[in-house]
């Protein structure tokens, strides 16, 4: 992967995720859609939510665990619209079709 800034967050989600992996993985988390939809999604790479729910309000997790969302479907060649570490609720729903857990 070309080391832009389009690629940065998926970098950085992978790398952490890598690291984590030798305390017990990349962590599960449970994305909170606006309409109440409750998405569960394994850390281990780019995953596609399901965005037709609305905004994401908030990320679950059990354990302290990155991660980034992006608007598209892809992780790669776009810029992320959230990062941080869970679990997090957000004031207003964040629209994003794909989630990376590190």
């Amino acid at each position: 992967m070309p080391i832009r800034s389009a690629n940065l967050a998926t970098m950085s989600a992978t790398i952490a995720g890598a690291k984590a992996g030798t305390r017990g993985g990349p962590g599960r988390a449970v994305v909170v859609f606006e309409s109440g939809h409750r998405q569960e999604v394994e850390g281990g790479g780019c995953r596609r939510l399901d965005a037709e729910q609305g905004g994401v309000v908030s990320v679950e997790t059990e354990k302290a665990t990155r991660f980034a969302l992006f608007k598209g479907t892809s992780c790669q060649g776009g810029k992320a619209d959230a990062t941080g570490t869970g679990p997090v609720t957000f004031g207003v729903p964040v629209l994003a079709g794909a989630i990376v857990l590190g």
